[in-house]
Formats: C-alpha cells, structure tokens, sequence
C-alpha cells in the first residue's frame, strides 16, 4: 500500500468526486430528513452514509491526508448551507480539523483497516463538538438546546461513525478492492 505523500492528479480528482458525492448525499438525505423529522435530525441520519463514502475513497486512494482533503473539500461546498454548522466559511476550518482528527488517528493507529472505525468515531464526534463551539462563537440561537444534547449526540455521532466506517470496510472489501478500477487508484 502506498502511504506516502506523492499525490498522483487522478488520485486528487477521485478524492474531489468523492468529497462531491459525499456532498450530495449528505445534501440530498439531510433535505429529506429535515422535511420529514424537523431541522437538527439530518446529521444523525447522514453520518453513516457520509461516513460510508469517505471510508471507501480512503481504501482507494490510501495516500497520507486523504481524511483532511477530501472533508476539507467537502466543507468549502458546504459554505451556503448548514451542513457542518452554521451557513459561511468558518466551516472550512471545522473540516480542516475534523480530517485531521481522521488521518491522525488512522495514522496513530497504524492505518489499519479496523482502525478506521476508531478514527471515523474519533472525527464524527470531534466534528459535533466543533460545531457546538464555532456555534457558542457565533451565538447561535440554538446553543442552548444543543448544549442540552451533548452528553448524548457526542456519543451518538461516534457510534454512528464507528457504524458508517465499518460498512464503508465491508463494502470495499465485499465490492471494490479487487476491481481494476480501485487497484489503478491505489498508486
């Protein structure tokens, strides 16, 4: 498997058309479960799609920083809408730091195939978090109800990540990893 940071531009564009697709999803299921649940639901419901998605280009393209580029990409396209908190671009930074959180902790954890359930729990509830404090900073009007929820949304997220990030394992191993498209990919 190649680690390192040499960053072939069919691996930069696979990543963009993944964070693209991470996007729509996340768009496209979040409208419909706030239309159906009310708004604050979405992210319960998106996460393990997203966090499918995110894992399985992470298997592709296996390169150092993928978790960082490819959320980082997803949170600019995410500027107008109120995925990732509050609408404009502040959010970049809250996806900036929650890829972080994903590569360092797949990285410390040997970049193993179990250990990206770790690091998508890791990232999915520092995400929460961070979205809870770039909210207090703004003084969003919704503070105080999400202060009420931390203690439960926090773990929740995780659990959804750890979730989102095991199916997104069973899916390139059970569907992608032996294509010649995925292998082409990986170097």
């Amino acid at each position: 498997m190649n680690r390192s940071w040499n960053w072939a531009p069919k691996q930069v564009v696979l990543v963009a058309v993944f964070a693209a697709a991470t996007f729509a999803v996340s768009f496209a299921l979040g409208y419909a479960v706030t239309m159906s649940l009310g708004p604050g639901t979405s992210g319960v419901f998106t996460i393990v799609a997203t966090t499918v998605l995110v894992v399985v280009c992470a298997r592709i393209v296996p390169k150092k920083g993928v978790f960082t580029i490819l959320v980082t990409l997803f949170t600019l396209m995410a500027i107008p809408t109120s995925m990732f908190g509050p609408p404009g671009p502040h959010k970049v930074i809250i996806g900036l730091l929650t890829g972080l959180v994903y590569d360092l902790t797949w990285n410390l954890t040997g970049r193993r195939r179990f250990s990206l359930p770790v690091a998508a729990a890791m990232a999915t509830a520092a995400s929460i978090a961070l979205i809870f404090g770039l909210m207090i900073l703004l003084g969003h009007p919704r503070v105080s109800y999400l202060r009420s929820i931390m203690y439960y949304i926090v773990p929740l997220y995780g659990a959804l990540g750890f979730l989102g990030a095991w199916f997104g394992n069973w899916i390139y191993d059970k569907r992608i990893q032996g294509l010649p498209m995925a292998e082409q990919f990986r170097t």
